[in-house]
């Protein structure tokens, strides 16, 4: 299956479940059409950072204002599949930006890919929402950048195993 939404009024990001547990998600809408798609939580953090470094390409930054109610996922969260591969594109002609992603696919049969069309404007907020998204989970240790507990304690293998970290 091929889909492609060239004019989506609904690009985002999101999770449900709690820090530790969370399901990273990223959805399109155009018209009736909502797509969802399955992330892992390092997809999430590339997505952003790689948007982040298209825009600064073309001297744009990502937003630093936006409305984060109208950037929450739209239910149902319901994926189609989830995502193995993502793909970034830039139209400079245009000002669009493409998000190109395929399916996980643990065969050889040709996955389900998608292609999103975003202009600069729903760029900028996605990037700058998708590092948010990410910052929103467990803290993340000095020594090591693995997640810690909500208190900031954790085995941390900078310590080589000798106690746990704690602030």
């Amino acid at each position: 299956m091929e889909i492609e939404l060239s004019e989506p009024h609904h690009v985002t990001v999101g999770y449900t479940g709690q820090p530790g547990e969370r399901t990273f998600f990223l959805q399109a809408q155009e018209g009736e059409e909502l797509l969802t798609l399955q992330l892992e939580k390092g997809q999430v953090e590339g997505l952003g950072e790689l948007l982040g470094q298209l825009l600064t390409r073309i001297d744009d930054e990502p937003a630093t204002d936006w409305d984060r109610d109208a950037m929450q996922l739209r239910t149902p969260v319901d994926p189609a599949w989830s995502v193995g591969e993502i793909s970034l594109g830039l139209d400079p002609d245009a000002g669009r930006f493409a998000i190109e992603v395929a399916a996980l696919t643990l065969e050889d049969a040709e996955p389900d890919t998608a292609r999103i069309w975003c202009d600069r404007d729903q760029t900028r907020r996605l990037a700058a929402h998708a590092v948010e998204v990410v910052g929103q989970g467990r803290p993340r240790c000095e020594l090591c950048g693995r997640p810690t507990a909500q208190d900031g304690s954790h085995v941390c293998p900078s310590t080589n195993g000798h106690g746990k970290l704690s602030r």
